[in-house]
């Protein structure tokens, strides 16, 4: 019941309504927000500034100089000019392009997924079983693959110019044993050769990927299937197979982009020759931008690269994606 105003009590104040139409302030909840995720975010500023510093940054002048004449000597090395898409025209009329693109093709093809994929998948498997079994000689093969991945390219590099020489090299030597022929390895299978190098050279890092992801299958799957009669080539695919199919892909994308970006190696066993016969778009790139000193071609030729790796990166995503 109110409450006159006659006996001396005022009426109270009314209080008002928030606005129903007004937008909540959202200055608290992000105060509240950083304050809970600022440590995580002060773990990530370092990471963030390297990847900038190192990748970002580089990729971002790589882009701006492929529009430029720029140049290392000449009038075009101190007055460079913007071109807009004339080195894009230029690469799409370049008559060596064909050639090493399919030069790049066949030797990502051959040393990363035939050679690194495959042999570190087989390799990871039998170390596998071997360390099941107590085999007292798996660790002498650990370190055989893993001092072909610690040593430095170069030096590998050289080491495989003096296996492959034709009067003294290791192999020729090995074929005289047998009554063959020496063979001028770098001269006659230069594509072979390379591809060869680089699979022994790359198969560690799949094989430690997929020995990992083996360890982390549970046993009591294996032990279900031989119980139902399931012999080794069943329970592989089965079993082994699917477990591995995400890191599988993770491990035949890491392969690839990094062959397909290898030119140190190729560089010092053959530079490209004879002629282009293992001129790769990496080894094209470098050799245009600090041989032939055209910087602003040069990087037109690695953002090619950049956008092949973007495919790669893009398929990688969309076969990895879990399906609902």
């Amino acid at each position: 019941m109110a409450v006159s105003a006659g006996r001396g009590m005022r009426d109270p104040l009314p209080v008002p309504l928030p606005d129903a139409g007004a937008p909540a302030r959202p200055f608290p909840r992000r105060r509240a927000a950083w304050r809970r995720n600022r440590a995580y975010l002060a773990g990530l500023t370092p990471t963030a500034f390297l990847l900038a510093l190192f990748f970002v940054g580089p990729a971002v002048w790589g882009v701006y100089t492929s529009f430029t004449n720029r140049a290392l000597t000449g009038i075009d090395a101190r007055n460079f000019r913007w071109v807009g898409l004339e080195n894009y025209r230029y690469l799409l009329d370049d008559p060596d392009l064909p050639t090493v693109l399919f030069n790049s093709l066949v030797f990502v093809v051959g040393s990363a997924m035939l050679g690194q994929f495959v042999l570190g998948l087989a390799m990871a498997l039998l170390l596998d079983h071997a360390e099941h079994r107590g085999y007292r000689l798996t660790p002498l093969v650990y370190a055989a693959v893993l001092l072909a991945w610690v040593n430095p390219t170069v030096v590998a590099g050289f080491q495989w110019v003096a296996m492959f020489d034709f009067y003294y090299g290791s192999m020729n030597r090995a074929l005289g044993w047998v009554n063959l022929g020496p063979v001028n390895w770098l001269g006659e299978a230069p594509m072979l050769s390379v591809i060869v190098v680089n699979i022994w050279r790359g198969t560690a890092f799949a094989m430690l990927i997929f020995l990992g992801a083996l360890r982390t299958i549970p046993t009591q799957i294996y032990e279900a299937a031989r119980v139902d009669g399931a012999g080794a080539g069943r329970r592989f695919w089965d079993h082994t197979l699917p477990n591995l199919r995400h890191i599988a892909v993770l491990v035949l994308l890491s392969v690839t982009m990094s062959t397909f970006g290898t030119f140190v190696l190729i560089q010092t066993l053959t530079n490209g020759g004879p002629g282009l016969q293992t001129e790769t778009i990496a080894l094209y790139a470098y050799n245009t931008a600090f041989s032939s000193y055209e910087i602003g071609y040069g990087s037109t030729i690695a953002v090619l690269m950049l956008a092949i790796n973007f495919v790669f990166a893009a398929a990688y995503l969309r076969v990895s994606r879990p399906k609902v």
